[in-house]
């Protein structure tokens, strides 16, 4: 059941689809990125975890230029995540403005396709939208945006155990299941339009459907957020 608007009306879009959509969009962005701009670089727009492993093994191995380079993709990653959050504070236009900035962002990098932007810099506006995106979005109930899939793989684990001990019920994986499956079916698609049409169309429609979204936000359109903390949590079991 959606939860009623300001104005006493439902929703038409519950937030845990939205989230749903966001994550699909993250796995998208770190498809495209991983296929068309990773090159000599070999850093990936979202998955800092890999970037900052990378970091360290090109240090060790005395490679500090090519280490340099991914260590600034990590650090715009951290930069975009602090301003997203700084930006939303959970209310209603707050959230919009995030969205919003995730599109934008999305967006000049699909011009950045068109006019011939070198691939790195592509790259780090990718990754900086990749870190807005993960504050950009209030979740609610333990669905948050990740573009990262460890946390929701652990959770998804801990879950059978805890469902064939008696300690939980089945359908407590779903909820993990179904953010690790947006995450992997954005990649999906984001992948083949990549590698079937053009790298300049596989971001373009990732920046389309974030706007899409923040329009729907701002509209007041999407589940309000019931807590303002909610998708700031690191836990993806829900709350409550």
């Amino acid at each position: 059941m959606t939860r009623p608007r300001d104005d006493g009306r439902a929703a038409v879009i519950r937030r845990k689809h939205a989230v749903f959509t966001l994550n699909a969009v993250a796995g998208w962005v770190d498809a495209v990125g991983f296929l068309s701009l990773v090159g000599s670089v070999q850093a990936f727009p979202s998955f800092m975890s890999g970037n900052s492993t990378k970091v360290v093994t090109d240090l060790v191995s005395r490679k500090f230029a090519l280490a340099g380079l991914v260590a600034c993709v990590v650090v715009v990653f951290i930069v975009g995540t602090v301003i997203s959050r700084l930006v939303n504070d959970g209310t209603r236009w707050r959230e919009t403005t995030a969205l919003a900035a995730v599109a934008a962002a999305l967006w000049l990098a699909g011009a950045g396709v068109l006019t011939e932007w070198n691939g790195y810099a592509l790259l780090l506006l990718l990754a900086f939208a990749m870190g807005l995106i993960n504050r950009a979005l209030q979740g609610g109930h333990g669905f948050t945006v990740h573009t990262f899939v460890s946390g929701a793989v652990v959770t998804i684990g801990s879950d059978i155990a805890d469902a064939i001990s008696g300690r939980g019920a089945w359908r407590d994986i779903l909820q993990p299941l179904g953010i690790w499956g947006a995450i992997l079916a954005g990649a999906v698609v984001g992948g083949l339009l990549t590698l079937k049409i053009g790298l300049h169309v596989a971001l373009f429609v990732p920046a389309l459907l974030v706007s899409l979204l923040a329009w729907i936000d701002g509209a007041g359109w999407l589940e309000p957020a019931g807590d303002t903390r909610d998708g700031h949590i690191d836990a993806i079991r829900t709350v409550g």
